[in-house]
């Protein structure tokens, strides 16, 4: 250390590479946990597809528009 407490340059302090290595673990937990959560959203969504086929339902691109004779008119 110089006298006014800093490194000279291209040092570092011992206690940086400990926050380092707590870092990448870290990271690598999250990386772990999201590709996880990706397994399982695309067997959830299999799941789904599968379903909608047993149950015949579909789905619209585009939306339901109504015309004039789809009307309700006096309740009925």
């Amino acid at each position: 250390m110089t006298k006014d407490n800093l490194l000279p340059l291209g040092q570092k302090p011992e206690g940086e590479l400990s926050s380092l290595l707590k870092m990448q673990n870290a990271f690598s937990k999250l990386v772990s946990s999201l590709k996880l959560l990706q397994e399982n959203i695309d067997k959830l969504k299999e799941e789904n597809k599968r379903l909608k086929d047993a149950l015949g339902i579909t789905e619209t691109i585009e939306p339901l528009v109504l015309t004039s004779d789809m009307e309700v008119k006096d309740g009925h």
